[in-house]
């Protein structure tokens, strides 16, 4: 199978009409049933790597700091697994999360403390909290279902001569996204997710994020470089993934909430395929 990345966007250039765009839709009142846009979305979540994979993570704060991660996903049972730890030194050394996206099921993250040296489930009441001081939460390492979504109005935006296709996703359950409205912008050619536009229940435009590299595997494709923008203080944190590895070699039970427990292993292995550059 093909594998490569798509050369990477300026953040800041590719957003602007998007946002008017995305502005005009959260703040319509007209509605109608959009088809054709959710069956964009779900090929695009249909199309996120299912492949196993591993990669050196970095977490940049909006103050600077970078925190070094181990990043390893997988995907099966209709579950994509992700799992996460903090390599770099500091006061997070160590810990460990897993996090469940389930296919129209719930969502499960569990984070083992080394201190404690125990697992424990996160309840949700947790998952928007800060991650690592970021603007990530943990629940944006979860796609939202398109189950649990209204599909309420669609468009289309041109943003360097290319034409994306424009959702607008509402939750059904209004207390299950601390967003009021999320707008989405797809790229139809590899129809895989670019930008998002997320709005508060005032709708006000309260965060941005932007997929500045992305990792594509023939089909398969995922947010090698992601950046959140809180957007009241203009405040970003980056997320980049190198050193992509796939089927590597893995602890048993790796992506189950014990295997949080077990000493991670070579963070590289060396029998693995490396993607290509």
């Amino acid at each position: 199978m093909g594998h490569g990345r798509f050369a990477e966007e300026e953040p800041m250039a590719i957003v602007g009409r998007f946002a008017v765009l995305g502005i005009a839709l959260a703040l319509s009142g007209t509605a109608w049933a959009g088809p054709n846009e959710e069956a964009a979305y779900r090929r695009a979540l249909q199309n996120l790597v299912r492949t196993t994979f591993e990669a050196k993570g970095s977490l940049e704060t909006a103050s600077g700091r970078k925190i070094e991660l181990l990043y390893r996903h997988a995907y099966s049972d209709g579950v994509r697994r992700t799992w996460i730890e903090v390599t770099g030194s500091g006061e997070f050394k160590g810990q460990r999360w897993l996090v469940w996206d389930r296919d129209g099921g719930a969502d499960k993250i569990w984070h083992f403390d080394p201190k404690t040296k125990r697992v424990t489930e996160v309840p949700e009441s947790q998952w928007t909290s800060s991650f690592l001081g970021s603007n990530f939460a943990l629940a944006d390492f979860l796609f939202p279902d398109p189950d649990a979504y209204t599909f309420e109005l669609g468009g289309e935006e041109n943003v360097g001569g290319e034409t994306f296709t424009v959702l607008r996703l509402a939750p059904k359950q209004k207390d299950k996204d601390r967003y009021a409205v999320r707008v989405y912008s797809v790229d139809p050619r590899a129809q895989r997710l670019v930008r998002g536009l997320f709005f508060d229940a005032q709708g006000r435009a309260v965060a941005r994020w932007i997929v500045e590299r992305t990792e594509q595997r023939g089909s398969e494709w995922f947010p090698s470089k992601q950046r959140v923008i809180e957007l009241a203080a203009q405040k970003s944190t980056v997320l980049d993934l190198s050193d992509v590895r796939y089927e590597p070699e893995l602890p048993a039970g790796t992506f189950e909430a014990d295997g949080l427990a077990a000493a991670a292993k070579s963070p590289v292995p060396k029998d693995a395929t490396p993607a290509a550059r």
